[in-house]
């Protein structure tokens, strides 16, 4: 699978805006029952290369029960057009022996499932061991949660917490010391034998996972691509319409797919998409000087934020994402609006949500361009954006358990394993079609939904054959993506923003909303990055040259 749908937060504008990614650690909410001053915070900000990590991380070790049909070029992901007709399992043995209830806390995007006398749950959990008690919370909410929950302590026995979430947590170094195990005496090195789907994990995964030089947290490997801009193709084809090539065609296409009065308008969240169309940098780039600037600085950041504004002005942006009250996935899905940007694994989710009662629904990624025409960019994301943490103090014997837990969820395509906790029980949640591809029941449709996939992650992979023609689109697109990557100057450096700096990201978002919707000029704009520099933003510019200049780059 591509990874979760994200994206769907209605305020993540600023998220890759004011560090060298999203796994930075801290920003705006304050956790003031962690803040004990202890030495492990990383409010001073914090950056090791990934092989000086190599002594926390798991030895890689290679499972690969399938290979793919279409082998991702460049560091793109690798495509399987067909299900395997047998599946090899990959866990042979129950991981929670004791039988034991696991707590665990998980985003999802999409509706709730019934949690109680739901068959899907019952048989993961048979595998398993023992019964997993979701407590499942919507994602675009998550991070307005995870503050006081994080500040109480009162965490379940597996959390996860993606990366974007993670920068809206002010000292978020010392809640990792204080609430979630080191798993670096259970998984560094050979260690990770034991849990071998978490061997088979990408090292540079697992380098992300490390806070305060300690291995805190099994990752969710990343498709490397923080967004993708999508299009209804399907409404496109009815009023003959094409995918734009330039921001002439984004304006064009405002006007010609919006009719308020049938309620259908052109745009959603599309700023950070524009942002790359404009040329804008996904951090930091160095100017004919060698100093840093930050995208926000750059005449292409501020462009885009003015053709942004256009579109609010042109009335082509639905209402309810004027007014920060949208339900993007929703209304992209139900025609109400027919351009957005979000995660790649967006894509697969919404087909299974809608092909059962819209067979026609066809959403598909537009080719990356240029404002201009010209040569495009595209932005680079970290190998890794969601994290699982493991409760402290539990004992040695049930942090085993829950890592075996972790190790049954991260059994990668062609296994039993990941047949059941994506699609359930065959014959019962699915059943196969002409290509071995799953084709969800009625029951299935009720009662299977995207939980066990966010307690860590598996290696990355374009699988879902059973949507014709998507593996194939969805390749084509990374295929041709990845060439156009812009360099990233923090390449193989893992690095930890100050909290200085982090908490920046919402009065600056702050700012763009207001801009965007014609509240503020946009001249207004040089006053937020002006402030935005003198109240942290050259500090954080001083600590990354630092890191820059202590790698020799």
């Amino acid at each position: 699978m591509t990874g979760p749908a994200i994206g769907g937060a209605s305020r993540r504008t600023f998220i890759s805006l004011l560090g060298a990614g999203a796994a930075a650690a801290a920003g705006g909410v304050t956790l003031t029952g962690c803040s004990n001053g202890s030495s492990g915070s990383s409010t001073s900000g914090h950056a090791e290369t990934e092989d000086k990590l190599s002594g926390l991380l798991p030895k890689y070790v290679q499972y690969e029960p399938v290979k793919p049909d279409l082998p991702g070029q460049d560091g793109a992901s690798p495509g399987f057009t067909h299900y395997p007709a047998e599946l090899k399992r990959a866990v042979p043995d129950k991981m929670v022996p004791s039988g034991k209830p696991v707590t665990a806390m998980t985003p999802l995007w999409s509706p709730i499932p019934p949690l109680a006398n739901n068959s899907y749950f019952e048989a993961n959990d048979e595998r398993i061991g023992a019964p997993v008690k979701f407590n499942i919370l919507n994602g675009n909410d998550y991070g307005d949660k995870l503050g006081p929950i994080l500040a109480a302590g009162n965490v379940p026995e597996l959390l996860c917490i993606p990366g974007w979430n993670i920068s809206g947590l002010t000292r978020f170094g010392q809640a990792v010391d204080k609430l979630f195990e080191d798993l670096t005496p259970y998984l560094a090195g050979d260690k990770a034998a034991a849990y071998p789907m978490l061997a088979n994990l990408p090292t540079r995964a697992w380098a992300y996972g490390v806070w305060n030089s300690q291995l805190k947290a099994v990752p969710f490997p990343s498709d490397g691509f923080p967004w993708a801009l999508f299009y209804r193709k399907d409404i496109f084809d009815q009023v003959g319409a094409q995918p734009p090539k330039n921001a002439d065609d984004m304006l064009a296409l405002g006007k010609q797919m919006t009719d308020a009065k049938s309620g259908r308008w052109a745009f959603g969240s599309v700023a950070d998409e524009v942002a790359r169309m404009f040329g804008a940098p996904g951090s930091w780039r160095k100017d004919s000087s060698g100093k840093l600037v930050n995208k926000i600085e750059t005449p292409e950041f501020e462009e885009s934020v003015a053709f942004v504004r256009q579109l609010f002005q042109s009335g082509y942006v639905h209402p309810e994402v004027v007014g920060n009250s949208a339900d993007e996935k929703a209304l992209f899905e139900g025609g109400k609006f027919v351009i957005r940007q979000d995660g790649l694994g967006a894509w697969a989710e919404s087909l299974q949500r809608q092909l059962p009662t819209n067979p026609k629904f066809n959403p598909q990624p537009v080719v990356p361009f240029a404002h201009d025409g010209g040569t495009p960019i595209t932005w680079g994301g970290d190998p890794a954006g969601i994290f699982t943490f493991v409760k402290k103090g539990v004992g040695e014997a049930r942090v085993k358990e829950l890592l075996g837990v972790l190790n049954y969820t991260a059994a990668p395509f062609g296994t039993e394993e990941y047949q059941l906790y994506n699609y359930g029980v065959e014959g019962k949640h699915y059943t196969r079609q002409s290509n071995g591809a799953p084709k969800l029941t009625a029951l299935g449709q009720k009662e299977v939904s995207q939980t066990y996939i966010f307690l860590g992650g598996r290696p990355v992979a374009i699988t879902q054959s059973e949507y014709p023609g998507y593996v194939e689109s969805m390749c084509a697109w990374e295929n041709t993506a990845i060439k156009f990557r812009e360099k990233n100057l923090f390449e193989g450096i893992r690095v930890e923003q100050p909290a200085k700096m982090a908490a920046l990201a919402k009065p600056f978002d702050d700012a763009l909303q207001d801009i965007y919707r014609g509240r503020k000029p946009v001249s207004y704009l040089k006053t937020a990055v002006k402030q935005w520099q003198d109240n942290g933003g050259n500090e954080g510019r001083d600590f990354y040259a630092k890191v820059l200049s202590d790698n020799g780059r």
